[in-house]
């Protein structure tokens, strides 16, 4: 069992350490987003701690003016690790944001990845996850275009298990004029789980879990402005 929970950790930090929340806002019906992020888990290298260069690559499309799906690409994860990797989701709100009282919105997202080896260093094979969050997000700065966040989510193993890993997750989208944002993300993977025994060393308290930083970007190629509300 211990070994199995080492290597649900492990596929988690690639998987969910590597891409910002998903579902912080609707970005309005008819709407087009390219999207791209950069970073992951916090690890040594050269003895700094330095976030892996873990990269997807996607879009996101809005279906109505409450609800997204989106999809992505993992290209780092091919470069380095010999690993295929794609997610296709979708995000909704289910309470507007109004005063103090913070916009809610869910979203399930379905990981796959295959290549060189599995999770549990097997050679060959393929497993899919799913990565549920719910995030509540406070809009602010001129019309609105900043969003402050905080997420909670897990990443489910299904086969073999199954298994699940909590995360924990602040970040905000910064509106910079009307057409892109660039988001800033701290994550913790799994704060209750051991990653001392992990290879490489992850910088966390305690050894629990990982820190994962991200930085994205969303260029929105189709309608003109980030909604409001």
């Amino acid at each position: 069992m211990r070994s199995f929970i080492l290597a649900s950790l492990a596929g988690a930090l690639l998987g969910a350490g590597c891409s910002t929340v998903h579902g912080v806002r609707p970005i309005g019906e008819g709407a087009v987003v390219i999207d791209a992020s950069l970073g992951g888990p916090i690890t040594e290298l050269f003895g700094a701690p330095v976030p892996l260069p873990l990269t997807t690559v996607g879009a996101t499309v809005g279906v109505s003016d409450k609800t997204n799906v989106h999809a992505a690409v993992h290209p780092t994860g091919l470069a380095l690790f010999g690993v295929f990797a794609a997610d296709v989701g979708v995000s909704t709100q289910f309470l507007a944001q109004k005063d103090a009282r913070p916009r809610l919105m869910g979203d399930l997202t379905v990981i796959g990845a295959g290549g060189d080896r599995d999770v549990d260093g097997a050679e060959g094979g393929v497993r899919f996850f799913a990565r549920p969050t719910v995030t509540a997000s406070w809009d602010w700065g001129k019309d609105a275009r900043h969003s402050l966040y905080t997420s909670l989510g897990g990443f489910i193993l299904p086969y073999p298990g199954p298994y699940a890993l909590g995360t924990v997750a602040v970040g905000n989208q910064w509106g910079l004029g009307k057409a892109v944002r660039v988001t800033t993300q701290l994550e913790w993977i799994a704060p209750y789980a051991s990653s001392a025994a992990l290879t490489p060393h992850y910088y966390t308290p305690g050894d629990l879990g990982a820190i994962s930083f991200q930085l994205g970007l969303g260029v929105r190629a189709k309608a003109a402005r980030w909604p409001s509300s």
